[in-house]
């Protein structure tokens, strides 16, 4: 075999080993790429059937960290936000939090408890225990008015023993309405801290399930005013805490679920 042909020999043969190393080397990289979007497919692709894909949002969410600063006025440091006992807040005070608030109609809740079955029976017995007096004045009055009929003086003049028992009789009807009114004003004044004490632990029951720091009462600013004299309307004014407040703040319907009234 001559030099030249095994040199042309060599050559073809080098030339077909660089074809096959460039060959390998693009399946190489060819499986390499299938791979990698075998990975990004089964990561990202279309997973129609998957709940968790078809749930899966990106998340936007920054943190968690212990603190955020705000950049208040030049010159001054900026303000630090951060959580102290749940609540945010931007300084070391107790007070420096953010608080969550609520109301509660009290006048509302107040008026459907006064309604109960026990209070309307306290009333109740009160009342046909001071008829039941009442009664027993009205016949020792009729009794002296019999004994006495017809022993008029003279002129027609009331005997002085009858003027005698008649008016003893009624300072002592006028003592017992003075004590029957200070009863009923005591049941009321009774009846009111009870009513009170139901509505708070109500409010207290609904505060800890909502996590709400702050409670106020408050008057539904388009209730009509009901009201015949200027100091019953003013009173009317000062009963409505806000002159305007977020329909989402009042409680009201839940403070009445706990204490079983209804709507």
């Amino acid at each position: 075999m001559s030099s030249s042909h095994e040199a042309c020999i060599a050559s073809e043969y080098t030339r077909g080993m660089k074809r096959m190393h460039t060959f390998a080397l693009a399946l190489s990289v060819a499986c390499s790429v299938a791979a990698l979007c075998i990975a990004l497919t089964v990561a990202f692709g279309d997973r129609s059937g998957s709940v968790a894909h078809a749930t899966w949002k990106p998340s936007s969410d920054l943190g968690p960290t212990d603190g955020v600063l705000f950049v208040t006025e030049p010159g001054k440091d900026p303000l630090r936000m951060a959580v102290k006992d749940g609540r945010l807040a931007w300084g070391d005070r107790s007070t420096s939090k953010v608080w969550s608030v609520a109301s509660v109609d009290i006048d509302r809740v107040m008026k459907k408890i006064f309604d109960g079955t026990s209070y309307v029976e306290q009333r109740r017995e009160a009342q046909e225990s001071a008829k039941t007096e009442e009664a027993e004045f009205n016949k020792r009055a009729e009794d002296l008015r019999a004994k006495y009929q017809g022993a008029e003086a003279a002129g027609g003049a009331v005997p002085p023993e009858a003027q005698r028992e008649m008016a003893m009789l009624r300072q002592e009807y006028e003592k017992w309405v003075d004590g029957v009114r200070m009863r009923d004003e005591k049941i009321a004044a009774e009846q009111f801290e009870q009513a009170y004490r139901e509505l708070v632990a109500a409010v207290e029951a609904v505060a800890e399930k909502e996590s709400i720091d702050l409670v106020f009462r408050f008057f539904p600013t388009n209730e009509p005013f009901k009201a015949t004299r200027a100091g019953e309307a003013l009173a009317q004014i000062q009963a409505r805490t806000f002159l305007k407040y977020p329909a989402a703040m009042d409680i009201t319907s839940d403070v009445m679920k706990v204490l079983n009234l209804s709507e």
